[in-house]
């Protein structure tokens, strides 16, 4: 049984946690990328062990939302948001007082552990308000969303220019106390009142099986044998079959695998996948098309490519203009917007001036800003006992697409080839993207189609 909120009170606590929660933890995705040289000479560490400090944050947020999402759901949002708040202003903290390159990559896994916290539950907590205060909150969370990796970078640069290092770490405590602050005098907004059964076996499971694949992602980085690897691959995969037999026989499994079995939340979850995917193929090739390619300066190449985050903030205000339900947002502008960016992209391999870069980058954003809104208010209409656990999904396929798309276009680019062959690598990469976003077309005409129903 499910207490409805009271959204006649205090509702702006609702609005400023969500904004905070998720602007804090996207703002620290790339807030230190330009200390990355600082912090090798004050702790005399290689780039490549300082580097542990940026895909370590992604890691750790990657594998905790889901089961932040989960306590969010057994314990409660307004637990949850409170501990994330505090783990996360708290692993900052600790972050900024470091004294060695060890302690800050592990005060950085603390923080994408507060950050899945946040994430997850300012996801949840957006869900479970009136139909009316959905779509309000929706334009904010999207607005918070885009703004962190936009200002990340270029906040980063002005902290370092005027403070020091220590405070890309210390602006975060204070923004954290209010948000603890604006938690307790939240009322309890999702009140339980039979609690199912806890799945204890269910979570040493997945940390175990988590703890294991990041062994194995590393195995090179700590220098494991041929023995050893293989050892805690098999480990991995007994201790899966395990975790997913469990898992299925449990009234409140750990991990929501029959989520995935409903259509709209499949849907949602493979959207999110193609989004992040897209994002991180567009936001990791377009630097490195443009250092190549043309001769401008660092800075301009990076004020450029931030044309896309910018498409995305533009959709917010789009979308309410437009003012249609999710599923033409989908179909007659997100997607085709999207495929557009990418033929152009295509088209114009052989004059990637600014001009034509902005036109697509523009285009993206804003139709992938669309379909991220359009997919968060799906999310927003699902079982209300699950919301951070949706939630927690819905940003755990987004982060996954990213480091897919990212990983695949670094890989296909890393070669700098002549002209021509260089020009031919990127037509392939552009046509690959278009070709997976006109099966994602062809999926959600057939999908949404069955959600409405």
């Amino acid at each position: 049984m499910i207490k409805e909120p009271d959204n006649s009170k205090s509702i702006y606590y609702i609005y400023i946690i969500c904004c905070l929660g998720l602007f804090l933890s996207t703002l620290d995705t790339g807030i230190i990328n330009l200390a990355l040289n600082t912090f090798s000479t004050d702790f005399n560490a290689s780039l490549e062990y300082i580097g542990l400090s940026v895909t370590l944050y992604l890691l750790f947020l990657i594998i905790f939302l889901v089961p932040s999402g989960w306590l969010g759901d057994f314990f409660g949002q307004k637990t949850a948001l409170i501990i994330g708040f505090l783990f996360f202003g708290l692993t900052s903290l600790i972050a900024g007082f470091s004294a060695s390159a060890t302690q800050l990559i592990i005060s950085r896994c603390g923080q994408g552990i507060g950050a899945a916290l946040l994430q997850a539950n300012c996801l949840g907590l957006a869900g479970l308000q009136s139909n009316k205060q959905k779509i309000k909150l929706n334009y904010f969370i999207m607005l918070s969303i885009s703004l962190g990796p936009i200002l990340g970078p270029s906040f980063g640069g002005v902290i370092l220019k005027l403070c020091g290092w220590q405070f890309l770490f210390f602006i975060n405590v204070p923004l954290c106390i209010v948000g603890c602050f604006f938690c307790l005098k939240m009322a309890k907004v999702l009140e339980i009142l039979k609690r199912k059964a806890f799945d204890l076996n269910g979570m040493i499971l997945f940390f175990m099986m988590l703890v294991s694949c990041v062994f194995l992602i590393y195995s090179n980085s700590i220098n494991l044998s041929l023995i050893e690897k293989n050892l805690i691959a098999i480990s991995t995969l007994i201790i899966s079959v395990f975790f997913l037999r469990i898992e299925s026989k449990h009234s409140n499994p750990f991990f929501p695998v029959e989520l995935l079995f409903i259509p709209s939340i499949r849907y949602i979850s493979i959207g999110s996948l193609i989004f992040g995917l897209t994002a991180g193929l567009i936001f990791s090739a377009s630097p490195l098309i443009f250092i190549r390619e043309t001769s401008y300066s660092i800075d301009y190449i990076g004020l450029i490519c931030t044309a896309s985050p910018i498409g995305v903030i533009l959709s917010v205000f789009v979308k309410k203009i437009i003012n249609s339900n999710y599923s033409k947002i989908i179909l007659f502008y997100a997607l085709p917007l999207m495929l557009f960016a990418f033929a152009l992209l295509f088209f114009v391999s052989f004059n990637i001036s600014v001009f034509n870069y902005v036109i697509a980058a523009l285009c993206y954003g804003l139709g992938g800003g669309l379909l991220q809104s359009s997919l968060i208010q799906i999310a927003m209409n699902q079982n209300r006992d699950k919301q951070s656990t949706i939630g927690g999904l819905l940003r755990l396929f987004q982060n996954v697409g990213i480091i897919i798309g990212a990983a695949f276009s670094l890989k296909l680019l890393e070669i700098d080839n002549s002209l021509l062959e260089n020009i031919s690598t990127y037509k392939k990469l552009w046509s690959i993207t278009f070709s997976v976003l006109i099966l994602m077309f062809i999926y959600s005409y057939i999908s949404l189609f069955k959600i409405k129903k």
